[in-house]
């Protein structure tokens, strides 16, 4: 079995995970679970004479990127499912359509920002039916992990970066997923997501 790679992210910010493709997705939340624990012990707020603090604090963010089809909403899911309190946000919710993968980031890292700095936060959804954007979404205050292709753009307190597992399996997944949708996007998606310079 493969383990995870560890290595200190860019900038200094945070921890970053490499995923390897030998992988499961429960086996790599399983290994995950207990770290993300830890990120939101360490910023929970303090208390004083047993009384809760009232000051907003700051919260921990993860993010898990990785190509299309990589498997990055399963491990989110999974890692959901072995942490309590953390929510999970999707960029395929506020990508301003199929060339949006770099205003995705750039709302991802805007998000991260505010949680990380103790203010809930927003996104305009998308409407991938009318092609347009739809209504406004709240982001409470609350452990996240933020999943999608250009989340590791983000600022966060730990980065998960998932293995390429070869085009024809990532493909192979995506349209396996979101079926004729996303079929006549793969290529136009494709060259968005590989050819960003991940760090």
């Amino acid at each position: 079995m493969s383990a995870l790679t560890w290595q200190d992210a860019r900038g200094g910010v945070g921890l970053r995970v490499t995923v390897p493709v030998a992988m499961s997705p429960d086996q790599a939340a399983r290994d995950l679970a207990p770290r993300l624990s830890a990120l939101a012990g360490e910023r929970a707020p303090a208390s004083y004479d047993g009384e809760p603090a009232r000051a907003q604090r700051a919260v921990p963010v993860v993010t898990i990127d990785g190509y299309s089809g990589s498997g990055k909403s399963t491990l989110a899911a999974a890692l959901a499912r072995l942490v309590a309190g953390w929510q999970v946000l999707h960029l395929d919710d506020w990508y301003p359509g199929w060339d949006g993968l770099a205003a995705g980031a750039d709302i991802a890292r805007r998000i991260a920002a505010d949680l990380r700095a103790g203010r809930a936060s927003s996104y305009e959804a998308w409407d991938w039916e009318h092609g347009t954007t739809g209504a406004t979404i709240r982001v409470p205050l609350a452990p996240t992990i933020i999943e999608g292709c250009g989340a590791i753009e983000a600022e966060a307190d730990l980065a998960v970066w998932i293995a390429d597992p070869g085009e024809e399996e990532r493909r192979t997944r995506a349209l396996a997923r979101d079926g004729q949708t996303y079929a006549p996007h793969w290529q136009r998606w494709a060259d968005q997501d590989l050819g960003r310079s991940i760090h």
